[in-house]
């Protein structure tokens, strides 16, 4: 009896060995990341993470915090990953991305209904349209490209983006539909505005990993449990719990 305690025990005490305590940052991103009334952390990316870490037995902590601050825990070292960012090349300096993205984004132009704005997929279209950015997103390398000749209007958020439209600051404004919707209905303008065709590119957001931290171990076993979830379609089912569409590449 006392050796099979003992070795009861002894699994016990492997086991929490193995299991560890993993700590997620994010910033609030629309059905990607958000705390609901009570406070809790909801959203896409806390679901898969959360459903990964508990397949691993590990213990997983999540905290919202503004952008630039989360960005710069993972580069410090201070946290394991933040939650859903684009890829960049600056950005690949001090994360490891996760091997798979786990949400698309397109991001296309919104404009007045009674606006005379021609998109047909060309830049050289809108040589004399005001466009409305936000600052610190990426709009792919065919705006990059074209940046210099066009004339930008940027802002901090989605929200005062579409206000600069409804006050004819701006003649069309580059977002997500993703972040666009709350902001329509919020602004009650939805017989207002309307989305133009064909998008302009579509981001892939991902779990990046501090370089800082010893986590290659961790990291392998996420990609491969996530590869799991995405095989037997757990991912495209989640994205559209959030009301996103995910094609699994």
């Amino acid at each position: 009896m006392k050796h099979t305690v003992f070795a009861v025990l002894l699994i016990l005490s492997s086991f929490s060995c193995l299991a560890k305590s993993y700590y997620f940052v994010g910033s609030h991103f629309p059905a990607i990341l958000e705390q609901d009334q009570q406070g809790t952390v909801v959203g896409l990316g806390a679901d898969i993470a959360h459903e990964i870490c508990r397949r691993l037995g590990h213990e997983l902590v999540i905290d919202i915090m503004p952008l630039k601050r989360a960005l710069k825990m993972v580069e410090q070292g201070h946290a394991d990953a933040i939650i859903g960012p684009y890829k960049s090349p600056m950005r690949q300096q001090y994360m490891q991305f996760s091997d798979l993205p786990f949400y698309e984004d397109p991001i296309v132009f919104y404009t007045k209904k009674n606006n005379d704005v021609t998109w047909v997929g060309n830049f050289a279209s809108l040589r004399k349209d005001i466009i409305g950015t936000i600052r610190g997103w990426n709009y792919g390398p065919e705006f990059k490209r074209n940046e210099t000749s066009l004339s930008l209007s940027e802002v901090g958020n989605v929200r005062a983006s579409f206000l600069q439209l409804m006050y004819n600051r701006v003649d069309l404004i580059l977002t997500h539909p993703r972040a666009a919707k709350p902001v329509i209905d919020s602004l009650d303008i939805a017989d207002k505005v309307i989305m133009l065709s064909p998008p302009v590119t579509i981001n892939q957001g991902y779990y990046g990993f501090s370089k800082q931290r010893e986590l290659d171990e961790f990291i392998d076993a996420f990609n491969a449990e996530f590869q799991k979830m995405l095989i037997n379609g757990d991912i495209v089912e989640l994205n559209s719990k959030y009301g996103l569409n995910f094609v699994a590449h």
